[in-house]
């Protein structure tokens, strides 16, 4: 359902993650109810973090650090300690961006997300978001998902589409439906709903909301609403030289119409690993996730793209 060209420069968490911090994050009041589940291992060695599916084969489960699938038979006893809604992401205070983590783990829960997947960033050359270092994900075909800056305290977040189904009505309310549901204000959801999705800008607060349409020279042919804040988006700005290290042009990356160019995320495995290293200062693992046709959910690895 979602698509375009942007992103930005942080930590993998949720369906994208990573092994070793670059620096260590404290333990937080959140702990318990962020990793409130508990393996034990055959070996005796304990496990903590949040049990994602529980199948008679297999348990998806997430720590701090990865996503990893446990086979049933190395472990001997599965705590699952939460009753009620779990509290899973960081929490972002009034005027802020929502963060990656709570961001990702609501598309996969989505019912219109099929997969989301890791691309290459491209090159913004003009525009608002021009030269802010960014990740890039396409969610099923020809959407994107973009988060510029710090994932944690993003300074953008954006949704596009590409190709004929940038127009299409009820993929532009999916989105904002999706949107509306990490503000915080009457306000903030006022001023969403208040855009003119052929092109507006509108301010609630310490953020901004901006349609940027398919006739823009920064949509690169693709729709898009881009939510920021205009009191840092200039200051997550970096040199030419650095930009550069940490994105493709567009055309190397998609056809004209948006679409990925054929085997560009095989091609590109180690570009997107380094990438990554360098922004977020982990080394990743997880790249994105799918459901087969059975609606069976699958990651995708570094190790194995498909």
């Amino acid at each position: 359902m979602f698509a375009k060209h942007h992103l930005a420069a942080g930590a993998i968490f949720a369906a994208l993650t990573a092994t070793s911090p670059a620096t260590p994050r404290s333990n937080s009041p959140l702990d318990q109810q962020t990793m409130p589940d508990r393996l034990e291992m055959n070996d005796g060695s304990t496990m903590r973090g949040l049990i994602l599916k529980n199948t008679a084969k297999s348990v998806l489960f997430q720590t701090s650090t990865n996503e990893v699938l446990v086979p049933k038979d190395q472990i001997r006893r599965i705590h699952d300690e939460i009753d009620g809604e779990i509290v899973f992401a960081d929490i972002a205070g009034k005027g802020r961006l929502p963060s990656w983590r709570g961001m990702v783990t609501d598309l996969r829960n989505h019912d219109d997300i099929h997969s989301l997947q890791q691309i290459p960033a491209t090159t913004i050359g003009q525009g608002l978001l021009k030269n802010i270092p960014y990740l890039s994900f396409r969610i099923n075909e020809q959407s994107e998902f973009n988060v510029y800056g710090n994932p944690h305290d993003p300074v953008a977040i954006e949704f596009g589409m590409y190709g004929r189904q940038r127009n299409d009505p009820r993929y532009r309310r999916t989105v904002r439906e999706f949107l509306a549901g990490h503000l915080h204000t009457r306000e903030e959801i006022a001023a969403l709903y208040a855009l003119n999705l052929r092109g507006d800008e509108k301010r609630a607060g310490h953020l901004a909301f901006k349609i940027i349409p398919p006739g823009q020279a920064d949509a690169y042919g693709g729709w898009w609403i881009v939510l920021y804040d205009p009191r840092r988006i200039d200051a997550a700005r970096v040199s030419d030289a650095k930009y550069a290290a940490v994105t493709l042009p567009f055309e190397q990356v998609n056809n004209r119409d948006g679409s990925l160019r054929a085997s560009t995320l095989e091609a590109q495995e180690n570009w997107l690993e380094s990438t990554m290293r360098n922004l977020t200062g982990r080394v990743p693992q997880i790249r994105g996730f799918y459901r087969d046709k059975e609606g069976v959910f699958r990651l995708i690895s570094f190790d194995n793209p498909s």
